[in-house]
């Protein structure tokens, strides 16, 4: 049911949290299955948008054409819990600052990134507009964190983090969209573009893949120096100290698990886990921005009743 127990329909914070998770989960899941169709060679299966070809609007007369035709059915679902986030955000009352604009801007981004997935399929899957594809969904997940982080009852400005904390945190969250970004190169001129005979990257693959190694590890060293930083930062310890501990550990199986691929000639399993933990990764980085840089979430002080005056 849509009504929750403020009386209203789609008020209440509680509402609005369990549709911004919901709604994160939801688009995660379509970056894997994206990479599933990928992966499977399925990219062109369906070879027009938004009718799957020139005869039939829905086909599943093969299996390609099945795999690309679930994947749009689940892209079709994400929008739904993605519209009533954004409405659950104008709905509540009294009005809370912060919850309208991720709202919005998981909608936009969702939807912006369905017209690129359509245009993708139209231009024969170009490396650009894929990796496009990706990135987009990258941007509807920040949207989507920040929308779940904003949904606490009480926000405060993360004030007493020490300045050099919230630096490395900044630091950390930007050097990880770059090997996000230079991963993309890697897979527009790796052999995984959804389809055999589509255009590539013209680079060479070794030297993306090197590029994009250094950035991972360079994002690694960085995390090491905020583990150290949190040493002395007390309050720093115990709010980032487990979201850091989860960011490093994800942050070396992905590459462990990049480097397995890269030198046993990039099985589609291994390639997508990478891509399943390079979406975890995402999550995680985000959620560390916004404990780090953003917003601390504090439960609120029980009320004390006033004490009656003394009776003379």
């Amino acid at each position: 049911m849509l009504r929750d127990a403020s009386g209203g329909w789609l008020r209440g914070l509680d509402r609005y949290r369990r549709l911004a998770i919901i709604t994160t989960v939801g688009i995660c899941v379509l970056v894997v299955a994206g990479g599933a169709v990928r992966l499977t060679g399925s990219g062109l299966g369906c070879d027009d948008w938004p009718n799957c070809n020139a005869e039939r609007f829905v086909d599943v007369s093969s299996g390609h054409t099945a795999i690309e035709q679930a994947n749009r059915l689940l892209s079709g679902v994400i929008g739904i819990p993605t519209l009533l986030l954004a409405i659950a955000a104008f709905r509540q009352r009294p009005r809370r600052v912060g919850l309208r604009w991720p709202a919005v801007g998981v909608l936009l981004s969702v939807f912006a990134n369905g017209v690129v997935g359509g245009i993708a399929v139209r231009a024969d899957l170009h490396p650009a507009l894929v990796q496009s594809h990706f990135l987009l969904a990258m941007v509807s997940i920040t949207f989507g964190v920040v929308a779940i982080g904003r949904s606490a009852e009480i926000q405060l400005h993360a004030a007493r983090f020490e300045p050099r904390t919230r630096q490395l945190v900044t630091i950390i969250s930007v050097l990880t969209a770059a090997a996000l970004a230079t991963g993309t190169v890697v897979t527009g001129t790796g052999p995984h573009a959804g389809e055999e005979d589509v255009r590539r990257f013209g680079f060479d693959i070794s030297h993306v893949a090197r590029i994009h190694s250094v950035t991972v590890i360079v994002a690694l060293v960085a995390a090491a120096a905020l583990a150290l930083q949190l040493r002395s930062d007390i309050p720093g310890q115990r709010r980032l100290g487990g979201t850091l501990s989860a960011w490093i550990f994800i942050g070396l199986l992905q590459g462990g698990v990049g480097y397995t691929q890269y030198f046993n000639g990039v099985p589609e399993v291994l390639v997508g886990v990478h891509i399943a933990l390079a979406t975890a990764l995402w999550v995680v980085t985000m959620q560390l921005f916004c404990f780090g840089c953003a917003i601390e979430v504090v439960k609120p002080a029980p009320k004390v009743a006033p004490t009656p005056p003394a009776s003379v």
